[in-house]
């Protein structure tokens, strides 16, 4: 009972904080070996002509068009640090007047099913045996020294699984948890703040369960737990400075560079099994709802998060698939 509730505060603060991004997955593997990222990751691959940097001011676009309607697709990072500005002129252009505007798919948050989970998910979450035991030499060398550079016990996290403990040394003092409110609510209430006769109508396409979601991150095999741990390492390595730095670039429309750079722990999330259906309904959701905006003349604008957007199969490959014609930020 004292071990579930010394781990509780650290899970909740996971469980909460992983709203600001989308857990995306594909395809389960086992225990057997080592993680062929090609298989398993869905936005491990993108479609190389569709990453282009923006011409005009702020974020990069994407659009959609047939002979008479335009859909203007903007690509969102699924994180950003505090403070972080950007030319929103283009944003607030396209918003007015639009017919519509499409938010991609995002967590379904349940504050009281997160908390219960959190204070009573012991199997989810903590480990049977010390989990620096579990790994291997090289890993749990890279965790101790990481735990001695903030100055936190080499025990700190011992009782937690090895992905949870990447999560957590990822938002350690030192690493990158500064989170502002995300780009896409930003738009929302732009979009709100138009006059009544210029303003879109919302269509928030459906959400994952969040809660679903970090079940499937705890039972994860092995060779995905020690992914996520050095996953997690790799944030906090990174600092900050990488976060603020990849977000700028996106607000820049350096979309080159905002995809290269190394995800950190969302690479976790992206390679975790069984999550892999809701990531394609997302991306289905979001073709099908594109495709229905094309059918009335005039415009609309979606806000999908980028790598999604960009991915092989994504959701801009499925569009030009089906006959779309799409138009890269360069053009």
């Amino acid at each position: 009972m004292i071990r579930r509730i010394a781990a509780a505060p650290a899970v909740a603060g996971f469980l909460l904080a992983l709203c600001a991004g989308p857990a995306l997955a594909q395809q389960a593997v086992d225990a057997s070996g080592p993680i062929d990222l090609n298989r398993v990751d869905p936005n491990e691959n993108l479609v190389e002509e569709l990453v282009v940097n923006a011409r005009l001011p702020g974020p990069a676009w994407w659009k959609v068009s047939d002979d008479d309607t335009t859909v203007y697709v903007l690509g969102v990072p699924s994180l950003t640090p505090s403070g972080l500005s950007y030319d929103d002129t283009v944003i607030k252009r396209r918003l007015e007047g639009a017919e519509r505007l499409i938010m991609g798919q995002e967590a379904d948050v349940n504050i009281v099913r997160l908390v219960a989970l959190a204070m009573g998910g012991r199997d989810y979450f903590l480990s049977e045996a010390p989990m620096r035991e579990t790994l291997p030499p090289a890993l749990r060398a890279r965790l101790e020294a990481r735990l001695a550079a903030i100055k936190r016990p080499t025990d700190n996290f011992d009782k937690v699984k090895p992905a949870f403990a990447g999560f957590l040394v990822a938002k350690a003092p030192g690493g990158n948890l500064s989170i502002s409110k995300s780009v896409t609510e930003q738009i929302r209430e732009k979009a709100k703040a138009l006059p009544q006769g210029a303003r879109p109508r919302i269509q928030n396409l459906p959400g994952y369960s969040l809660v679903g979601s970090i079940k499937a991150l705890g039972s994860l095999p092995q060779p995905l737990q020690e992914l996520c741990l050095e996953a997690g390492l790799r944030e906090a390595e990174s600092g900050q400075g990488g976060i603020k730095q990849i977000a700028e670039r996106w607000a820049a429309g350096d979309v080159r560079a905002v995809v290269s750079a190394d995800r950190g722990f969302q690479r976790c999330l992206d390679a975790t099994p069984s999550i892999a259906r809701e990531l394609r309904e997302g991306r289905d959701d979001a073709v099908k709802a594109v495709e229905v905006a094309l059918k009335k003349p005039g415009k609309a604008v979606a806000v999908i998060e980028l790598r999604s957007l960009l991915a092989r199969d994504g959701v801009l490959d499925q569009l030009r698939a089906k006959g779309f014609k799409v138009t890269t930020p360069d053009e």
